[in-house]
């Protein structure tokens, strides 16, 4: 439960500290890649596409913008939350200082040509998150509220960060 306040702590810090965030609420079928605020509100993805990329069912959508949540059974019959953010004009390095300052182990890597991060629960093997930033950054946090490292929430959180890059055409 401490893990779980952290997190809502984390999504409000970087919800106040970010000034720059939009709330358009467009459809997603109504951006491209085009619009500068394509990543905006809950993201270019549908629920129907968010549910394919990681193979759940039962997605029910929990708030909306900035910080937009979801419940879905994984394919074992386990409940998952997904959280996705984009923060317009958030850089890397302050995810890197967040992630210390709450304790998760990060390791750097590259998603297409964008540089970015994984955030490692220490203490919950179910959670995991991919962050990639350009011009701001968009994070996709995924948690197996069983806490069971299977399936791999670290594997389910890059697959929603390709499937945002490939509809944004990268």
């Amino acid at each position: 439960m401490a893990r779980l306040s952290a997190r809502i702590a984390l999504a409000a810090l970087m919800i106040a500290s970010l000034a720059g965030c939009s709330h358009a609420n467009k459809h997603p079928d109504e951006q491209t890649s085009a619009d500068p605020n394509f990543l905006a509100g809950c993201g270019p993805l549908d629920d129907q596409k968010l549910a394919a990329a990681i193979n759940v069912t039962g997605l029910k959508q929990q708030s909306s913008p900035t910080i937009c949540d979801w419940t879905a059974v994984n394919p074992g019959g386990g409940p998952v939350g997904l959280t996705y953010a984009w923060l317009r004009d958030d850089t890397l390095s302050r995810e890197v200082r967040i992630a210390d300052q709450f304790g998760y182990r990060i390791e750097r890597l590259v998603v297409k040509h964008f540089g970015g991060m994984y955030w490692r629960d220490p203490k919950d093997p179910g959670s995991c998150a991919v962050t990639v930033a350009d011009t701001g950054t968009v994070t996709w946090w995924v948690q197996n509220r069983d806490h069971a490292a299977q399936p791999d929430p670290c594997a389910a959180a890059m697959s929603l960060m390709n499937a945002v890059l490939s509809v944004d055409g990268v």
